[in-house]
């Protein structure tokens, strides 16, 4: 699907992201919201520009939902692999494992009180305009995974 979002340069821009068909309709409405509420997404292009490389994809600080892969350190197919979740802002918005931080850039965010643009946090516009879609946010985890939204919930 295609869609314009805000950039961090104030700009909007053209974006993809590659979503099950029905999420269509939550993604359109969650993305509304944030690009009404001018939130910055620093690019939002499909994974297969990294080719298919996950890590690649967070350290460019992509926007990206479907990915055909594993939930880290398991052989069961993350909801990326259906096409029910995105990850957005990976660097703002880091997936934290006790010390370890991906991206490794993603470390300079790990003061969640500091909020800066782009972040996720409750009560934010990111977490808000997905909570009012029905879908759950990652930050929530006893890990959290602060880029990380779902309809799944996992």
């Amino acid at each position: 699907m295609q869609l314009t979002y805000w950039g961090f340069d104030g700009r909007p821009h053209p974006g993809t992201l590659i979503v099950n068909a029905d999420a269509v309709d939550a993604i359109t409405g969650a993305f509304r919201r944030l690009y009404d509420a001018r939130f910055p997404i620093r690019r939002m292009v499909p994974v297969d520009v990294y080719g298919g490389n996950d890590r690649a994809s967070m350290a460019a600080d992509n926007t990206s939902a479907f990915n055909c892969r594993f939930v880290a350190g398991t052989s069961r197919w993350s909801a990326h692999a259906y096409g029910n979740a995105i990850d957005v802002n990976t660097i703002e918005n880091p997936y934290v494992q006790g010390s370890y931080v991906s991206p490794p850039a993603g470390s300079a965010y790990m003061d969640r009180s500091d909020l800066r643009p782009g972040m996720a946090y409750w009560s934010g516009a990111l977490v808000d305009a997905f909570a009012a879609v029905g879908w759950q946010w990652g930050g929530r985890w006893s890990d959290p995974d602060y880029q990380h939204f779902s309809s799944t919930g996992g």
